[in-house]
């Protein structure tokens, strides 16, 4: 049961810079074209999301990832795509489509786990509602750039999208990264009290959400340790993982520069010139 949230909560959703990341086209909101990269609504037949629905459009949700996306040469045309998934919550890239879709029960599930007063972390209700959708639409969008740029990857798709969200999330201003990986981190940490460990789930293509967590928290730690240092200092990082941080961010950023960089429309430059061409493409 979706838990009761205010309006002013679920209107948080909204995306700052960089990410601000159907079956029924009779009542799809007419897609908007920009380039290769197409976004649709499809307004919910279940009333629950009807405010979900109107929020992320009205915050144009999928337009600001959608110009990030835009920054990328992509070969083929791309859709971004949230709608309503008949009581699944879930989101995914389809590769037959190039459309990537985010379900409104996905982001429903998201609000219901979010915290009604800040938590001993420091995580507001906002936050712990805008960071996993940020982190979501991210890592979807990640399979879709492997996808449709043939990127080679060693390992599991799905920790290779996780680092890229991460990666992404980490080149926002820093006050709105921090925000962003704190509400991220609680979701996954909220999971992960609740997920049971049992051997299916190392058979899953996901890692499980403590991996995901410390994975995530490592990359921020590793990005500036300075900044991050509470992560540390707080325990939520284990010393010995925090000793390899550094690298493995050194590591999924040289991957993305290599990979990802030459097929971007913009250079990059220590992340701040990205970042400033991010913000400036945003509408």
């Amino acid at each position: 049961m979706v838990r009761h949230v205010s309006r002013r909560a679920i209107q948080g959703v909204l995306l700052t810079a960089v990410i601000l990341l159907s079956d029924a086209p009779v009542h799809a909101v007419p897609a908007r074209h920009g380039g290769r990269v197409v976004v649709t609504y499809v307004q919910p037949s279940d009333p629950a999301h009807r405010e979900i629905y109107r929020t992320l459009r009205r915050q144009r949700v999928l337009e600001r990832l959608g110009a990030v996306v835009r920054l990328v040469r992509l070969p083929g045309r791309l859709t971004l795509r949230l709608k309503g998934c008949g009581g699944e919550a879930n989101a995914w890239y389809d590769p037959e489509s190039h459309a990537v879709t985010m379900c409104y029960e996905m982001v429903a599930g998201i609000i219901a786990l979010a915290p009604h007063e800040a938590s001993a972390a420091g995580v507001t209700q906002e936050q712990a509602i805008r960071g996993p959708i940020a982190q979501i639409l991210v890592h979807e969008t990640g399979h879709a750039l492997f996808h449709l740029l043939r990127v080679p990857i060693f390992g599991r798709e799905e920790d290779a999208a996780d680092q890229l969200a991460a990666l992404l999330l980490l080149h926002l201003a820093p006050a709105q990264a921090r925000a962003l990986v704190g509400g991220s981190g609680y979701f996954f940490v909220t999971l992960g009290r609740q997920e049971a460990v049992d051997r299916s789930g190392f058979a899953n293509v996901h890692g499980l959400s403590w991996q995901r967590f410390y994975s995530l928290v490592c990359l921020a730690y590793g990005s500036d340790p300075r900044r991050y240092a509470d992560i540390v200092a707080k325990d939520y990082l284990p010393p010995e993982r925090a000793a390899t941080c550094r690298e493995e961010y050194k590591s999924a950023a040289y991957a993305f520069e290599r990979l990802i960089g030459p097929h971007l429309r913009v250079r990059l430059h220590r992340g701040a010139r990205l970042r400033r061409a991010w913000q400036s493409r945003v509408p």
